[in-house]
């Protein structure tokens, strides 16, 4: 199989168009061009870091794209906030999201799902700590830094 690599190459995912700065394609022997399943995890994860990296509140279409990345089920996010199912389901029909607070905490909670485990039990200064805000900038950047991910933005209209 030979490697094709497109340069910042637009891609959809949780309600918005990405910047893959390279997307790596594997052509077949039969000349089929196709995208393999570790590249597309690949990217989920550098989009997955991203979205909990900030400060904003999820999006439905965001909180969607992390339980789909994490294997996290709806049901799982309403026993973690100790809220009832019925809660997130009228959420979910309302096109509503977790605010402030819970939204925090749940990004950092898909974030330690996605990377916790590959970071061991590395040290962090206490400055991190003070907000979820801060801590999740810092682990968006502990991610990169440590290689288990890499930097992706939203394209520029």
């Amino acid at each position: 199989m030979k490697t094709l690599t497109k340069k910042n190459y637009p891609y959809q995912a949780a309600g918005k168009v990405w910047t893959v700065p390279e997307l790596h394609l594997e052509r077949l022997p039969d000349g089929t061009v196709v995208i393999l399943e570790e590249e597309i995890l690949r990217i989920h994860r550098a989009i997955a870091n991203e979205l909990c990296g900030t400060p904003n509140n999820l999006s439905g279409e965001e909180m969607e794209f992390l339980c789909d990345v994490t294997g996290t089920s709806f049901s799982d996010i309403a026993d973690y906030l100790g809220i009832h199912r019925s809660t997130l389901t009228k959420w979910r029909k309302a096109g509503e999201t977790p605010k402030n607070v819970m939204s925090l905490v749940l990004k950092k909670w898909f974030w330690l799902r996605l990377f916790g485990a590959k970071l061991g039990n590395r040290t962090v200064q206490i400055k991190h700590l003070q907000d979820e805000e801060h801590f999740l900038l810092f682990a968006k950047a502990r991610a990169i830094e440590s290689n288990l991910t890499e930097p992706i933005q939203t394209m520029k209209a």
